[in-house]
């Protein structure tokens, strides 16, 4: 049986550069991140004071959407890697990452992400969409239960016309 993938749309590159929210799916989840795109690199942050996101592997599945028209951009695989302070890379994640981090609740976040954060270099690699099974659910959420139900039947003036007179 072969596994159906997602194709990925002429958009996606273009709206990967533009956007600054994307879905990575880590052991069947989608978690829902902010990143900052450099070039055809985006730097994601997490830890305490941060997003919520777990250890990513080395190969993540990240679904897109357009900015301007919040439509479906696709669904493609990227390479995850931890950079650390001191690595090459690192002041170049923290120089894009500082301005896109809106309200930081520190006067220095790149003090904070080095200590206790992970800043995540993710590299996508558009030719090779991500695979797709076939019982995948489609991401939305179950409601939430509420007991705003209506019991039993509607009363009976709801749902019909007005007679006309006359």
């Amino acid at each position: 049986m072969t596994v159906p993938v997602t194709p990925v749309t002429a958009a996606a590159p273009a709206a990967f550069g533009k956007s600054a929210i994307c879905w990575v799916q880590v052991d069947g989840r989608d978690w829902p991140v902010w990143y900052a795109p450099l070039g055809d690199v985006a730097y994601v942050v997490s830890g305490p004071g941060e997003q919520e996101l777990p250890a990513l592997p080395a190969s993540v599945s990240i679904t897109l959407r357009a900015k301007d028209t919040r439509e479906y951009a696709g669904r493609f695989t990227a390479s995850a890697t931890r950079l650390h302070p001191g690595d090459e890379e690192w002041d170049e994640a923290v120089g894009a990452l500082r301005p896109a981090r809106l309200n930081p609740p520190d006067a220095d976040p790149a003090a904070r992400w080095s200590r206790d954060g992970a800043v995540w270099a993710l590299r996508p690699d558009f030719d090779a969409p991500a695979p797709v099974a076939p019982d995948a659910p489609s991401g939305a959420r179950e409601p939430a239960p509420t007991t705003a139900t209506t019991r039993g039947r509607m009363p009976g003036h709801l749902g019909k016309r007005r007679r006309r007179e006359g």
